[in-house]
């Protein structure tokens, strides 16, 4: 069982603050295009978040106790809250940007998520959910949750450059590419504390820049839909 100290579990919370100020900022811009997928995109910005606010509470716990208190649904459940988040939020930046290109006007929104987490929540159940020993059904919502965070940032990147804001879009290009660095270091069998440290901080650079571009994002989109007719 990996081992954390104190301040490496208290440093866990700043990349998932600023992840949930990033997302934030995504639904807002959402809200401002269209009110239906703003409803949906804050939903997803609020399941990602309790997913990671989760995740660190359980390792400032494990921490805490020196590994004797385990809330492995802290951590095991991330998937669950982070899967159905990303997707929510994928399908809302999909939308929008359909509305925004002039394509079409979307109807039925909340089926193509339904349709995916559906499939989802069929493939877990037959592959032992919700028993934590089995791995399967956690790889299953793990792959649902990057696709859905990978098109969630491909669609700001283009959205990004829909607006001229090149740089922004190479700071959205950078988070992803930390985060599949983080996963690659996550596989690593040794996980020490100067390990942990490095993965933690390069979480904290990625969601740090993701924050900002969606900051920077959300006000040049929402700008126009507040100016006066």
């Amino acid at each position: 069982m990996e081992t954390y100290t104190l301040s490496l579990a208290l440093e866990d919370f700043i990349p998932v603050i600023l992840s949930s100020i990033g997302l934030y900022f995504v639904s807002r811009m959402v809200q401002s295009v269209d009110a239906r997928l703003g409803r949906m995109a804050f939903i997803g910005f609020v399941l990602v978040s309790i997913g990671g606010f989760l995740k660190a509470i359980w390792k400032l716990v494990m921490a805490a106790t020196e590994t004797r208190v385990n809330l492995a649904w802290f951590d095991k459940g991330m998937f669950m809250w982070m899967s159905v988040g990303f997707t929510l939020l994928a399908f809302a930046l999909w939308f929008m940007s359909e509305i925004r290109s002039g394509k079409r006007q979307p109807n039925r929104i909340w089926l193509g998520p339904a349709i995916v987490l559906g499939l989802s929540l069929f493939a877990i159940l037959f592959t032992g959910f919700p028993d934590l020993t089995v791995n399967t059904w956690r790889f299953i919502l793990l792959g649902v949750m990057t696709i859905g965070n990978v098109v969630m940032v491909v669609l700001l990147i283009q959205q990004a450059r829909y607006n001229n804001l090149n740089k922004m879009a190479w700071l959205f290009l950078a988070n992803i590419v930390i985060v599949f660095v983080l996963s690659g270091l996550a596989r690593m069998p040794e996980q020490s504390i100067p390990l942990q440290w490095t993965e933690q901080l390069l979480n904290t650079f990625g969601q740090g820049a993701f924050a900002y571009a969606a900051w920077k994002l959300a006000g040049a989109v929402s700008a126009p839909a507040m100016q006066p007719a």
